[in-house]
């Protein structure tokens, strides 16, 4: 399993990339969406070393970024690949649950945490 970062500003397109990846070479993707953890050190960090903050601007747009990733690994998952929703946002969760039974997943692929 590799963690994802969603308070990140590329995480979109590295997720998609991982996804895309997978597919073409046929590994099992392990992905545990994480929507952000170290959000006030980056953009410290950032700031301390003159460039532009990779976080975000608003929470929404995490939230948003979150919930993307989330729906774009459910749509892709394949039998032998795993993700986490790593989330205490009740919406997103909601949203994973919904888009597992549109996929008509009902086995241990996707899980909560």
């Amino acid at each position: 399993m590799n963690g994802f970062q969603c308070y990140l500003k590329r995480m979109e397109q590295v997720i998609r990339n991982e996804v895309s990846t997978s597919q073409i070479l046929g590994y099992n993707l392990g992905v545990k969406l994480i929507r952000g953890a170290y959000m006030s050190e980056e953009r410290a960090f950032a700031q301390e070393n003159n460039y532009e903050s990779p976080v975000w601007d608003s929470i929404e747009e995490t939230h948003s970024c979150y919930n993307n990733v989330m729906n774009h690994v459910i749509d892709n998952i394949k039998p032998q690949s795993r993700c986490i929703v790593a989330s205490h946002n009740v919406e997103s969760c909601d949203m994973a649950r919904e888009r597992m039974i549109a996929n008509n997943i009902t086995d241990y692929r996707v899980r909560f945490g």
